[in-house]
């Protein structure tokens, strides 16, 4: 497996709850998730942050917050010493006892579970009334959705029958149940998985073979390896004859619901299209 499990995807999405809280001066606030973290980023409100997951360190603009470890272990302790007045995280088993133990000192805690495109973006109006950037999250929203309809409109020919794989031992590809799915039908392509209701499947090779894509698309290449990703995705899918084309995009590209919807969907469209 190279990277981040399609557990550790999914712990990206995002969904809703409650509002009112402390001002946006008064903020302290821990992201326990790399796409939350990237949103409010991108609503300007990362001076707010103290405290990050592991992964969300990653990140340009996160600098030195104070790390509290994996998706699915943070360091409660080390919460607790940050004094956060609002916590932002995914709704997860893995996670529901850290986040009632954080609720039971008295800390907000704000949940996201999303899937579905339309999910995604409500949330990020969601995020900006919690941080105090509530008009920024609005047309946050309204541009992805304004330029993922224009796309879908100069879009050209006939959709390309595709799959996503998101992991390749075991297999895991992108269903229709993840927002990436719609992703695929705006960029102009027409996912072969898009029947089953699981945001990330897994599948075998044969079923792949079976629903015969056009173009396979891998996503398990992290950055740090793109330089030779194509030749090596090629290389490692031309072992079996039913693959007839193969185009790559760095991972998390696709599959993480930030604030760059839209031009992933741009990348996409550029592979499907090449």
């Amino acid at each position: 497996m190279r990277g981040l499990s399609p557990l550790a995807l999914l712990v990206w999405l995002l969904g809703c709850g409650p509002s009112a809280g402390p001002s946006a001066d008064e903020l302290r606030v821990i992201s326990l998730s790399p796409a939350l973290t990237r949103i409010v980023l991108a609503l300007d409100a990362g001076e707010s942050i103290v405290g990050v997951d592991r992964y969300s360190q990653r990140l340009e603009g996160v600098g030195d917050r104070a790390s509290l470890g994996g998706l699915f272990a943070p360091d409660l302790e080390r919460t607790i010493e940050l004094r956060p007045n609002l916590v932002l995280a995914v709704e997860s088993a893995q996670q529901e006892s850290f986040l009632s133990q954080l609720r039971a000192r008295g800390v907000r805690v704000e949940t996201f579970a999303g899937h579905t495109l339309d999910e995604v973006l409500v949330s990020f109006e969601r995020v900006g009334e919690l941080v105090g950037r509530a008009k920024r999250g609005r047309s946050l929203a309204l541009d992805v959705r304004t330029a993922l309809d224009t796309l879908r409109r100069e879009r050209a020919g006939a959709p390309v029958s595709m799959a996503v794989v998101v992991e390749l031992e075991p297999l895991y590809v992108v269903g229709g149940g993840s927002f990436v799915n719609e992703l695929v039908t705006a960029a102009g392509g027409a996912n072969v998985f898009g029947d089953l209701e699981q945001p990330y499947p897994r599948v075998s090779l044969e079923v792949l073979a079976e629903r015969a894509p056009e173009l396979l698309l891998d996503t398990t290449f992290d950055e740090t390896r793109m330089a030779t990703a194509q030749d090596d995705a090629r290389a490692y899918w031309s072992r079996f004859s039913w693959v007839r084309r193969v185009e790559v995009l760095p991972q998390g590209i696709l599959t993480l619901p930030g604030p760059d919807l839209a031009e992933a969907a741009l990348l996409l469209h550029e592979r499907i299209s090449p």
